[in-house]
């Protein structure tokens, strides 16, 4: 709620002539000063906040008897106050408290014969808007507690995701959407059973902020109406728009600083990891059958460096070495989305001693298929239908030949050709044979220790 106080919240609380006010989750108490200063000496202020980011006391001695904090649970909290002329609602998102902070506000008021007092809610929007969230999940009764993980979110992703989701580390409901389920949810099932007439104005930027009034308030603060109706006017959503995009253009200076702090550090550990990776690999595998990890780890850079679109296919792979080369690749440099397709005429117990070594050095899941049998037919895989890097390790001139057959039609545009062993007549006729039948004009460099390389145009 933070960023909203200048232009929104502020003018609210000034229009609304707020005398006493509570403020529910309080986050590293941001917001006090600013507070205390709009509604001005004579004002009340109420934090709650189960477990402050910040020392209450000294904000206590700072601002006397204007300021009054409760370190417990709003639901324990706000039935016992008096009545309120504002609420800045922004605590646990989940439909169970928020309604029912709107409830006890609620309660309070039509006690004392009260208007309503403004309420502003934060989070009414993506992600939590449909969707609960649960600092603790035992302060919820189970009967209104969604089912929940600790999984990420995407927009419009109904269910959790395991990778690269928003909040991962929070108590979050499984599905998104569907009743008594998140933030907006709660504040449309008030408003639908509140006796009385409400305003209801929603902001859909930086995660939604939702303002409820009572239409008998705004009759009598007309200055209050009048901002809410700017609000909605060509100027108002000027400033949104304008407010939207100072929120955005901070946020990725924050995550710009944060990144280029780290991508320097990641860069050398995720290379020092692979270099060790296949000094181990080479060591562990003996000179005759041995492939080329060089030429392969340079084409490896490659497609990262150039963003080449693909897959990763090898062939001729002795003990799975070029493989686990590859795949570990992805991991070091968090190349998401690519596969290892591994092409090779095993035997039960060549592709047994493979899967063995690709467990030992970590590597062996669901982004490595082994493809056993004739490459010609196994590289048909409709699975195979980018390649990035195509590696052919030691292999007979007919197997070198029929791979690069195989892959061809599916060569990503910049994509990398190694071939081991080059200088061998029969692996040098197939591969002269294979360009000019495909006219590949690309001129051929040097690979590891005997191969070569060319990149597809």
């Amino acid at each position: 709620m933070f960023p909203f106080w200048e232009k929104v919240v502020a003018p609210i609380l000034e229009a609304a002539e707020v005398k006493r006010l509570v403020e529910i989750g309080a986050l590293r108490g941001e917001n006090t000063r600013q507070i205390l200063d709009t509604v001005g000496p004579e004002a009340e202020l109420h934090v709650i906040d189960p477990v402050p980011d910040f020392d209450p006391d000294e904000h206590a001695r700072e601002f006397g008897g204007q300021y009054i904090f409760h370190r417990d649970l709003s639901l324990n909290v706000l039935g016992n106050l008096e009545v309120m002329d504002a609420a800045l609602i922004d605590g646990d998102h989940n439909w169970y408290t928020v309604f029912n902070e709107c409830r006890l506000l609620a309660e309070v008021s039509a006690a004392a014969d009260a208007l309503l007092p403004v309420m502003v809610f934060h989070d009414v929007a993506w992600p939590y808007g449909r969707r609960d969230l649960y600092y603790n999940p035992d302060d919820i009764p189970e009967e209104f507690r969604q089912p929940w993980a600790k999984r990420g979110m995407l927009p419009e992703v109904v269910d959790l995701v395991d990778e690269h989701g928003l909040n991962p580390t929070m108590c979050n409901a499984l599905r998104e959407g569907g009743p008594r389920n998140g933030v907006m949810t709660a504040v449309d099932d008030f408003v639908a059973g509140h006796p009385k007439a409400l305003r209801v104005l929603v902001l859909p930027i930086y995660f939604g902020l939702a303002i409820v009034v009572e239409e008998d308030r705004l009759a009598r603060q007309p200055k209050l109406a009048s901002f809410l109706d700017w609000l909605e006017s060509v100027e108002g959503k000027t400033m949104l728009l304008e407010l939207a995009e100072s929120m955005r253009i901070q946020a990725m200076l924050f995550q710009h600083r944060i990144y280029f702090q780290n991508e320097g550090e990641l860069e050398r550990l995720a290379r020092r990891y692979m270099d060790a990776l296949k000094r181990e690999l080479v060591a562990e595998l003996p000179e005759p059958g041995r492939p080329s990890l060089n030429g392969l780890h340079d084409a490896l850079e490659t497609m990262r460096a150039d963003h080449i679109r693909g897959h990763v296919v090898v062939s001729g792979v002795a003990g799975g070495a070029a493989a686990a080369m590859a795949r570990a690749h992805f991991d070091a440099y968090k190349e998401h989305g690519r596969h290892v397709f591994v092409a090779d005429r095993f035997s039960t117990v060549d592709i047994e001693g493979v899967k063995r070594n690709l467990t030992h050095v970590g590597v062996l899941d669901g982004r490595v298929h082994l493809l056993a049998g004739d490459p010609a037919s196994t590289l048909a895989d409709p699975q195979v239908d980018r390649v990035a890097v195509l590696h052919v390790g030691p292999r007979t001139g007919e197997d070198v030949a029929a791979v690069l057959e195989a892959v061809h039609s599916r060569l990503a545009p910049g994509s990398v050709v190694v071939v081991d062993r080059a200088a061998d007549s029969a692996v040098r006729a197939a591969i002269d044979a294979y360009r000019a039948t495909h006219s590949v004009t690309a001129s051929e460099s040097a690979a590891g220790e005997a191969g070569t390389t060319w990149r597809n145009p």
